[in-house]
Parts: structure tokens; C-alpha cells; sequence
């Protein structure tokens, strides 16, 4: 599995529940993916954020009914990805966490 190096050198842990496309019957725009994570979560997708860099996972978050949050890395405007849904895009994950008081998360 191609995400297995990735989950590997970002160190992430065992538990953390990952949802790859090989666990779902379809890919984006279709909502299996995010669907699946809310489940392995065991939150309710209508209380979740997808944070993706393409119209593809905006488009797939409004299907889910999730908050979609867009990020300036996929080669996608800021534009397009508001257009296909975003509620926010950010330049970058720096820039979304500096703004994470816009989406209505308080930081201690």
C-alpha cells in the first residue's frame, strides 16, 4: 500500500484509524471516503471538516454533508475550490491553523 510509506515517515500512529481508496467502493466526488472516516471515528459526518486541495474533495465533502475546507496545495484556485464548495480555502496548513478560529474550533 502506497499510503503505508507515507503514514510511516509522518510518524503516525497505529490507532489512527486511515481510510485509503482500496476501503471504499468509490473514490471522490463520491463520499465513500469521508463517509468511511466519520464511521471509523465514530463521529457524525455532519459534525466533521474535510480538509482537501482539489474541487474533487470539495465536491465530495457536500455529498457527505461534512464542512469542506480547502488549502491552496493541489494546483486549485481559491476560486474554484469555493465554487465547488469550500467554506474557506487557506494558502497552506500553517495559514489554515493561524485562521482556525474562522472555522469555530477554539485552541486553549
Amino acid at each position: 500500500m502506497v499510503a503505508r510509506a507515507s503514514l510511516t515517515l509522518l510518524e503516525v500512529p497505529h490507532a489512527v484509524p486511515v481510510i485509503t481508496r482500496d476501503r471504499v467502493k468509490y473514490a471522490k466526488p463520491n463520499p465513500d471516503l469521508f463517509l468511511a472516516a466519520a464511521d471509523a471515528l465514530g463521529r457524525p459526518i455532519t459534525d466533521s471538516f474535510v480538509v482537501g486541495d482539489s474541487v474533487w474533495d470539495m465536491l465530495a465533502a457536500r455529498r457527505a454533508q461534512a464542512l469542506g475546507i480547502g488549502v491552496l496545495s493541489g494546483g486549485y484556485g481559491r476560486e474554484e475550490l469555493e465554487t465547488a464548495g469550500a467554506y474557506r480555502s487557506y494558502d497552506d496548513p500553517r495559514d489554515l491553523l493561524e485562521h482556525i478560529d474562522e472555522l469555530g474550533i477554539r485552541t486553549g
